[in-house]
């Protein structure tokens, strides 16, 4: 049902240093609060939206995935966060989302960003809602989808302000795992060799080591150029049309990019932080959500990991798997990547629901 939405665009609403609250907008169900929280050095630009009948007493946090993203994680064009916030205000559930550092009305350095600094933000927001008159919340949800899963355990364990976790998508395996099984999975849609392509799984995982240790960075630079070209020459072969001047090119530009994305502190910090650490010291209720054609985050090596890790934690846990879910949890034919620009902006049917009634229900 739609409603009629006033939006007061032509004031601005302050609150005591060090925290400043910067507007409203509310319907017949909900109010959304734009907040700016400003945290020593930076400021987490974010929204509260609060349902106007709350059912439950606990904030939800949203955390989003990789990359530098917006409050509503939004990702070809589908506003991931924003529709869940709603849904998640139409049953009585407050949430609140933010722009990562760097990213909208949020300062800092995204790329230079590492997870002990995304981690700190995420208690520092806990903190202004604790401390905060007119909107106080004393109990969180932490609400991780994929990367943000990790952030979400990882603040998670040992913080007796956290009452429940939802992991959505969420790796349960460092991230060096996942990112090789990605790069097996797009050379076997190829159709390469699986010699070549376990040469290549070889050569990204060796230049990640390299550069994490910084040694031997540059033979492992030219063993990552080469087998490229060797993939790229395999693929070239299956179509018919073999540019060797072109192919050389291309795995040179390959190589040159990956040295700068696999140095990125922002993704570095993550890769080998291993997330069934902080899973096996959890003390609250878990709900891990899967999607049966997440090809990023999939199911095959994550789930056992995330399940034996709960075991042994002791935490009441709930798993539910949408056998049609892509990454973003939307109703998909393939999950591939290159599928997600044609894909409805909704989530699978009951996946909304689900979550709500677990929140309410546990």
């Amino acid at each position: 049902m739609a409603h009629a939405c006033y939006a007061f665009t032509n004031k601005t609403y302050f609150e005591p240093e060090p925290n400043t609250r910067i507007g409203l907008t509310f319907n017949n169900d909900k109010e959304d609060i734009n907040l700016i929280i400003k945290t020593g050095d930076t400021q987490i630009g974010g929204t509260l939206t609060t349902p106007v009948k709350p059912e439950v007493s606990s904030l939800v946090i949203l955390l989003s995935g990789s990359g530098d993203q917006d409050r509503d994680e939004t990702l070809e064009g589908f506003k991931i966060l924003k529709v869940i916030a709603d849904h998640l205000a139409s049953k009585g559930i407050a949430s609140f989302r933010y722009d990562d550092r760097g990213v909208g009305e949020s300062t800092g350095d995204f790329v230079n960003s590492t997870i002990e600094d995304h981690s700190n933000d995420l208690k520092n927001i806990m903190d202004y809602f604790k401390s905060n008159i007119k909107h106080p919340f004393h109990d969180f949800i932490l609400f991780g989808h994929s990367q943000g899963g990790i952030l979400a355990s990882k603040v998670a364990v040992g913080n007796t302000s956290v009452k429940k976790v939802i992991l959505m998508g969420a790796p349960a395996v460092p991230l060096v795992e996942v990112v090789l099984y990605q790069v097996r999975q797009e050379n076997n849609e190829a159709n390469i060799s699986k010699p070549l392509i376990e040469a290549n799984v070889s050569a990204h995982s060796r230049l990640m080591w390299a550069i994490k240790d910084n040694k031997n960075i540059n033979e492992a630079l030219s063993l990552f150029r080469e087998s490229t070209e060797v993939i790229l020459y395999e693929s070239s072969l299956s179509k018919n049309v073999v540019d060797t001047l072109k192919i050389e090119k291309e795995a040179l530009a390959k190589t040159k990019e990956f040295k700068i994305i696999y140095g990125l502190p922002s993704l570095t910090s993550f890769l080998y932080y291993d997330p069934s650490i902080d899973l096996k010291q959890l003390e609250v209720p878990v709900l891990g959500l899967f999607g049966g054609l997440d090809f990023q985050v999939t199911i095959d090596q994550n789930k056992d990991r995330m399940e034996n890790a709960l075991l042994k934690s002791g935490s009441d846990y709930q798993f539910i798997t949408f056998e049609h879910a892509n990454h973003f949890f939307q109703k998909a034919t393939t999950g591939r990547r290159d599928e997600y620009p044609f894909l409805e902006k909704k989530f699978v049917n009951r996946f909304l629901d689900k979550i709500t009634n677990w929140i309410i229900g546990n």
